[in-house]
């Protein structure tokens, strides 16, 4: 056979089978677009789906997604338009303006594999563009200009894996008298699987260059606001649940520098304010256990105020034994009442929304305290000069039982609830403050700084003294500490217990 044909033939073959696959896997990926995004918006009752459609093509589709968030226009009664005096006619009255909701749409074109718009090679790429309002289209428009404010580009790869990359531009936007605006875009990047949705998990990256805000305010006082360059990269780890909310994931994060100025006129001898935190650090870790969710969150850095320096700041959170199930519902009932729609007039039926909110609200928390919950300060320490002042507590239920869920809550929280807290704060800490807070108001007439700070001191050590000696503080070397405890209706403050069980306030 005549080579020529042979390669006419298979070029035939080749063209066909891409055309083929082309066609599926733009119906693959635009079936999946559109199920995902009922699936991501059915949790939120304000929002209404007006439109999630697909339009296929063979080598392009495009998804298209219109919502109304808000409630639709309200109906005016006569005697609440009677109230309302038209504006052009001081004899006649007209109706108020109906509330609208605000529309928005995105649309999703969706470049068919396995050549998608002929550059690379993958199931599809997808760019999705966001549609505003005219009067909202409009004011992003002063920003940004003709740019997008925001774009995204996916690339779909043959195994259902994507990878988005978002982007914002920079702005700069600036108004007489009020102040102006400098942001420097950000960038960002999600990875994930289409097919496998929230549950298979994913990564992130997000980075932003920084932010500057100048204001004046309407009695002339000034400020200034400037952000340094913000960063975070975490995972989203596969879980059963399916919810952002309540998924076990890893995160970290930074800020290389935040700093506040402030002017307030008005005050005589009142000095500008200057607040500088520098290489802020974040990172969150969440788990879930046998359905029972639990989180660690830190925040470490550095600052001053004005010249006193902040040597360091470390702070941890956590959160322990959180039912994921039951919270989840919660949120879904309270997102579900903020954002139902309200009719004019109808207030018996909000009433009894409300009553019904609230014993749901009742009976989740009860459910929740059964699993033993625990919110936690596991530490807060600053240090100033090399002194440190720490703080921690802790609170939670324990022994919980299903039927213990059943009695009133101030019972249940006075025999089922436990806490803890402690502080020890070095001596020369307390000092430091002082003579900061000496330097932010003007001397009383005649007195020196040193004065003041001594005087204010003798006071403090003397406060001290006395709360020593009645148990409630301890002298440990140059530190003063104090820790306390409640645990079975009773409260203890350094290991003695309180006169009244705190328990009889139940009753």
């Amino acid at each position: 056979m005549n080579k020529v044909v042979v390669g006419a033939a298979a070029l035939v073959v080749v063209a066909g089978g891409g055309v083929a696959f082309a066609s599926l896997s733009g119906a693959k990926v635009a079936g999946e677009l559109k199920s995902r995004t009922a699936e991501m918006l059915a949790p939120f009752p304000g929002v209404k789906v007006v439109e999630n459609s697909v339009s296929k093509g063979l080598f392009t589709s495009v998804h298209t997604v219109t919502l109304d968030i808000g409630c639709a226009a309200e109906v005016v009664t006569d005697a609440a338009a009677a109230a309302v005096p038209a504006s052009d006619n001081p004899g006649a009255t007209e109706a108020p303006a109906a509330r609208k909701p605000v529309q928005i749409t995105w649309r999703d074109t969706v470049r068919h594999g396995p050549l998608p718009g002929g550059k690379g090679v993958g199931l599809a790429t997808i760019d999705t563009e966001i549609v505003l309002p005219p009067e909202a289209a409009a004011q992003v428009a002063k920003l940004f200009g003709d740019k997008p404010f925001l774009s995204v580009h996916t690339a779909l790869g043959f195994g259902g894996s994507y990878v988005s990359d978002i982007k914002s531009p920079p702005f700069k936007y600036a108004e007489q008298g009020k102040g102006d605006i400098d942001w420097q875009g950000l960038q960002a990047t999600v990875r994930g699987s289409l097919s496998g949705g929230v549950a298979a998990g994913g990564t992130y990256t997000f980075e932003a260059p920084g932010l500057n805000v100048n204001f004046v305010a309407h009695d002339q006082a000034a400020g200034n606001l400037r952000i340094g360059k913000m960063a975070m990269q975490g995972a989203v780890l596969p879980h059963t649940g399916g919810s952002l909310l309540m998924a076990p994931s890893k995160g970290t994060g930074g800020i290389t520098s935040m700093e506040f100025a402030f002017t307030q006129p008005g005050e005589a001898g009142a000095k500008p304010i200057n607040m500088v935190f520098e290489n802020l650090q974040f990172a969150s870790d969440a788990k879930i256990d046998n359905g029972l969710w639990s989180a660690v969150s830190k925040v470490s850095g550095k600052g001053r105020v004005d010249d006193f320096a902040i040597d360091k700041i470390d702070m941890q959170v956590s959160l322990s034994r959180i039912h994921a199930a039951t919270y989840q519902a919660l949120v879904g009932k309270m997102m579900k009442s903020s954002f139902n729609c309200k009719k004019p007039g109808d207030e018996a039926a909000e009433a009894k929304e409300a009553a019904a909110l609230a014993e749901d609200m009742q009976k989740g928390l009860n459910d929740l305290l059964v699993h033993n919950p625990e919110y936690a300060l596991d530490r807060l320490a600053v240090e100033l000069g090399g002194k440190t002042a720490e703080m921690s507590y802790r609170f939670g239920t324990k022994g919980m039982t299903g039927a213990d869920a059943a009695m009133p809550l101030p019972t249940l929280l006075t025999t089922k609830a436990y806490g803890n807290a402690s502080f020890k704060v070095q001596t020369g800490w307390i000092e430091q403050v002082v003579k900061k807070a000496v330097t932010l108001k003007p001397l009383p007439e005649g007195a020196s700084a040193d004065t003041v700070v001594a005087t204010t001191m003798g006071f403090v050590n003397a406060t001290v003294d006395s709360l020593v000696t009645q148990g409630y503080l301890a002298r440990e070397g140059d530190a003063v500490t104090s820790k306390a405890a409640f645990d079975g209706g009773m409260l203890k403050v350094n290991d003695k217990p309180m006169n009244v069980p705190l328990g009889m306030l139940a009753q």
